[in-house]
C-alpha cells in the first residue's frame, strides 16, 4: 500500500469518528433535554422566570430546546473560520521562520 493511501485511510478514519461522536452529542442532547423536560412537566417545578412562576409546560420545554439546537448547530458552523484561522497560523510559523533565518 502506497504512502498517500495509507494517510487517506487514516485521515478519513479521524474524520468518520469525529463526525460520529459529533452526532452522538447531539442525538444525547436531544435525549437529556426531553428527558428532563417531562421530568418537569411530571413533577410539576415552577418557573420562577416568570412573575407568578407558573409550572413548566411544553411550551417552556420547547422554546429551551430549540436555543440550545440552534445555539449548537451555530458552533458547528463556526469550524471552517476555524480552520482558516490553524492555517494562518502554520503559514505566519513559516514566514517568522525564514524572516528569523540567518543568511
Amino acid at each position: 500500500m502506497t504512502k498517500a493511501k495509507e494517510v487517506g485511510i487514516k485521515t478519513s478514519a479521524k474524520g468518520a469518528f469525529g463526525m460520529a461522536f459529533f452526532f452522538f452529542v447531539i442525538f444525547a442532547y436531544y435525549a437529556y433535554a426531553f428527558y428532563t423536560g417531562s421530568w418537569l412537566m411530571q413533577e410539576k417545578v415552577r418557573n420562577t422566570s416568570y412573575r407568578d412562576g407558573h409550572f413548566y409546560d411544553a411550551g417552556d420545554i420547547l422554546a429551551c430546546f430549540f436555543g440550545v439546537v440552534f445555539g449548537v448547530f451555530s458552533l458547528g458552523a463556526m469550524t471552517p473560520n476555524l480552520k482558516a484561522i490553524s492555517e494562518g497560523r502554520v503559514a505566519g510559523k513559516l514566514a517568522f521562520e525564514i524572516i528569523d533565518r540567518v543568511p
